[in-house]
Formats: structure tokens, C-alpha cells, sequence
């Protein structure tokens, strides 16, 4: 079964674009992931998240760096979901990141904020591929 869910072209400064997708976290929380390709795994903003399981270090480890090379306090944790368009995802880990300065960056360029990236991970595991022509994220559901 195949998942549409349109995204949204922001052009952040003259020809810097970013894709933005709607979510919905734990059935409640409402906000905008940015469609990282570059990113390996998904994460969110711990100052957007308000209900997760933060998980044990041995059961889960992580190292974050950003593209200036600098270490990123990074938290793994456990929401009870993630829905993107039709798509649902329950008891799902992520990475919990403080995107302060990120945000601070959006709000400048576009009036924006982004609740967290939408990573490699995340698009692998649900085989998403982007339409840019149509502005469409299709996942590729296996239920």
C-alpha cells in the first residue's frame, strides 16, 4: 500500500531550500519535521517533546555530531507514536536533540519553527521515496 503525504518547499535564503512534513507525535502534539536524507537517524526537539521513555544507555547508544564536527547532547528515547499523513508508527525510538539554535535560524529566514528532522532511518524503513514534482512523500507501507 502505497502513503501519500504532501510536503511543503521552504526556501529558507535564494536557492537553499528545505522540505517540510506535518506530524503528529504521541496523538496530540502537532508540528513540522524537516525531510533530512542526510540525516541517519530521526530526531526531535526535547523542547517539543512533552511524553517519551527515556531509554537505558546499554539498550540504546548514540553519538550526534553536527556539520561543524562538534558533539551533540543527544538522548534516545521511546514515543508511543509518530504519524506522518496516513501513516502511524507506534512505540517508535528516536533521538532527542536541543534545536534551539537551529530554530532560532528558521524563525530569521522563513518565520518558521521545526519540531525535529525526519532521518535515513525513518525514510529506509518505511521505503519513502520524495516526488519533488508533485511535492509528495510516498511511503511504501508493508501492512
Amino acid at each position: 500500500m502505497l502513503i501519500e503525504v504532501p510536503f511543503e518547499v521552504v526556501e529558507l535564503e535564494k536557492n537553499s531550500y528545505h522540505l517540510f512534513v506535518k506530524c503528529k507525535l504521541n496523538g496530540e502534539q502537532y508540528g513540522d519535521l524537516v525531510i533530512d536524507t542526510g540525516a541517519s537517524k530521526t530526531v526531535l526537539d526535547r523542547n517539543f517533546v512533552d511524553q517519551y521513555r527515556s531509554m537505558e544507555k546499554e539498550e540504546e547508544s548514540v553519538q550526534s555530531s553536527g556539520l561543524g564536527g562538534g558533539k551533540i547532547d543527544t538522548e534516545m528515547v521511546e514515543v508511543s507514536s509518530l504519524q506522518i499523513g496516513d501513516l502511524e508508527v507506534f512505540t517508535i525510538r528516536l533521538a532527542l536533540i536541543d534545536l534551539s539554535e537551529i530554530n532560532q535560524m528558521y524563525e530569521k529566514y522563513c518565520n518558521r519553527k521545526i519540531s525535529g528532522l525526519l532521518g535515513s532511518d525513518f525514510l529506509l524503513q518505511h521505503q519513502a521515496c520524495i516526488d519533488y514534482h508533485r511535492k509528495r512523500l510516498v511511503f511504501r507501507n508493508s501492512d
